[in-house]
This record gives C-alpha cells, structure tokens and sequence, in this order.
C-alpha cells in the first residue's frame, strides 16, 4: 500500500511542476513565449502523469479490496511483484494515452494566430491553432481522456462497492473503517478529475505565445 502512495505522490508532484517554472517565468517577464517542442513537451506530461494517476488509484482500489476482503491472502496477492506490476501498468497506461494526444496534435498543419489564451500549454486551444476545422478531432481527443477518467471511476466504484457488501455482515466497526477507507479514496479521485479539468482556467495576463518556427 504504501509503495503505491509513494508512487502516487511521486506523480502528483510531477504534475504539479510540469508547467510550474514555465508561469513563474512567464509572470515575471514580458515576452511569454514557448517552443513548438517545449508545448509538445507539456501536453505529453500532463496526460502521461494524469492518466497514470486514475490508473494507479484503480490500483490502490484492488490494494484495499484484497486487504479488506481477503486479509489471510493479502501478503500472497500484494506481492513485490504485484505491486510493481501494478505501477508499470498504470505508467504504460499513461504514456499510451499521452502518445495518442500528442501524435495527432504534432502532425496539424499550424498557422497564424500562434497565441493560446492560457498559462501552459492546453490541448483543446493549441489544436485550435491549426489551420483546418478540428472540431471533430477535438470532439474525439476530449472524449479519449473522459473515457479513461470515466473508465478508472467506475472500476473504482465497483470495487468499493464489492468492499461494502462483503463487510455488510460483519461488525458495525469493521463496516465503518471499510466505508471511511472508500470514501477518502474516491474524493481522491474526485479531487484529481477536477483538478484535470480546472487546469485549463484563465490566469489573468497570462497570454502564452507558440513559437512554431
């Protein structure tokens, strides 16, 4: 359990400065400008890390029904190896979302205006650069990354759900632990998914150039 915390924290806090110095920079300076690659580069970490996150807490999940439900076996289920398979998967899991982000955003054609009216580097405003209608590809960009968020909090629902049923019989104390366990878990989850979609709020004259030549 606490191996994957310590992953958990690891990717909150690289996507907590993926875009950090950038907007300190940025704050302090007239000319907010960005490379091509560098808004690649910022795509790419805020989807891979994100994604791995929902993952990983689909992970904890499994974590926490096998310690409830199947405590005598959890030492044999929750191995070393179970565990760092678990984080592999929720880091594989992540770069395969952000690599199809970023592999459709990359081959746009981009024109004139370059400016996206964000702090970082936000996906639906920079395909809106390119010139083409990306309405559909955008349609279909969004809805991969609300697929995964939706997939990751369902599987996380049942689990938990299968967690209070088979507690339901046993002690009122046992019940109330499982229950304050599910419930910290999915306000976890909640408070990620809101803090992904919030990330794209304006800061106030924070205007980010990108440079494509």
């Amino acid at each position: 359990m606490y191996f994957l915390l310590g992953n958990l924290s690891f990717l909150d806090m690289w996507l907590a400065s993926f875009a950090t110095p950038k907007m300190i920079r940025d704050f302090l300076s007239d000319r907010k400008l960005i490379s091509f690659g560098g808004c690649m580069a910022q795509i790419f970490f805020l989807h891979f890390t994100g994604g791995a996150e929902m993952v990983l807490l689909v992970s904890m999940a499994y974590d926490r029904y096998v310690a409830i439900c199947k405590p005598l076996h959890y030492m044999t289920l929750m191995s070393w190896q179970t565990c760092i398979r678990l984080v592999l998967a929720s880091w594989v899991t992540g770069f395969l979302h952000s690599i199809s982000q970023v592999a459709f955003t990359v081959n746009l054609p981009y024109c004139g205006p370059n400016e996206v009216d964000s702090f970082f580097c936000d996906l639906p405003l920079v395909i809106k650069l390119a010139c083409m209608d990306t309405y559909v590809l955008g349609i279909i960009m969004i809805s991969d990354s609300e697929l995964l968020s939706l997939s990751c909090f369902l599987l996380l629902l049942i689990s938990y759900t299968v967690i209070l049923l088979t507690v339901r019989q046993r002690a009122a104390g046992s019940a109330s632990k499982a229950l304050s366990t599910c419930s910290a878990h999915i306000m976890i989850h909640k408070e990620i998914c809101g803090s992904l979609h919030s990330l794209g709020a304006d800061v106030p004259g924070v205007d980010l150039v990108v440079w494509t030549e």
